[in-house]
């Protein structure tokens, strides 16, 4: 049976999830807050924990920063916040977007602890060198796989489970707009997480991101920096200022 810790600062929230998942055959415990699920996991540990994002001691990303340069154990996260692109990036396991449904939740916690082979991201950008240096710094923690334009994309994506999209705006071929838009028209890929990087500014400030319900369009440079301090986080202890820096959005 598997053991899983419910984390939220919210009596009736937790009191909802353990009863949609104690119904699963899952041994549940529930604690009020961030400071004291850190405080159980000395003496007992879940195979999962799910927790809310928006806790008063610390944000989600904070807690599950502090559980893995303890425990390792995989955190998800439930939350009204929409940020499932930069939650796989800050290595938690699994988002969930309030509000969901207790069959939705179940599903969910089944899809994270029957994971087996770890979380493949998509980069796709027609630069050889940029595609390197995203494999250089994501692969000690992801599986990544690259395509050159939209179209070998899509390929790929009808053959690999991906968790995240990392694309370019210009490409030969087909382009990035063109691409998010084909995913978004495919329910096989509509839901896929798209982070668009480009070293085009006006392009990254163009309306029709969101339109296609992009999560972040972010300068190439500052994302690449940005995924340096991700990967430092997690490979060694970093002042929290440092590992909970906030991912670089371009303002439109």
């Amino acid at each position: 049976m598997a053991k899983l810790l419910l984390v939220d600062d919210d009596s009736g929230t937790l009191a909802w999830m353990a009863e949609a998942l104690e119904g699963a055959a899952y041994d549940v415990r529930s604690v009020r807050g961030g400071g004291a699920a850190l405080e159980l996991l000395r003496t007992w540990t879940p195979d999962l924990i799910l927790a809310d994002f928006l806790m008063p001691e610390m944000d989600g990303f904070a807690f599950n920063r502090l559980v893995q340069s303890r425990e390792r154990v995989p955190v998800m996260l439930v939350s009204v916040v929409n940020k499932p692109a930069e939650a796989i990036l800050r290595g938690v396991a699994g988002y969930v977007r309030k509000p969901v449904t207790a069959a939705e939740l179940r599903a969910a916690v089944e899809r994270v602890l029957g994971a087996v082979e770890g979380v493949t991201l998509l980069v796709v950008d027609d630069d050889a060198d940029i595609r390197a240096c995203y494999r250089l710094i994501l692969e000690p923690r992801f599986t990544v796989i690259e395509a050159e334009n939209g179209r070998a994309a899509l390929e790929l994506l009808s053959r690999e489970p991906v968790a995240l999209a990392i694309v370019d705006v210009h490409m030969p071929v087909m382009n990035g707009v063109e691409l998010i838009r084909a995913m978004r028209e495919d329910a096989r890929f509509c839901t896929i997480p798209v982070v668009v990087q480009t070293s085009d500014r006006a392009a990254a400030r163009a309306p029709v991101w969101t339109d296609l319900h992009v999560a972040q369009t972010i300068l190439k440079d500052e994302f690449l920096d940005w995924l340096m301090t991700q990967i430092d986080a997690h490979l060694a202890p970093m002042p929290p200022r440092e590992a909970e820096r906030a991912w670089p959005a371009v303002s439109r």
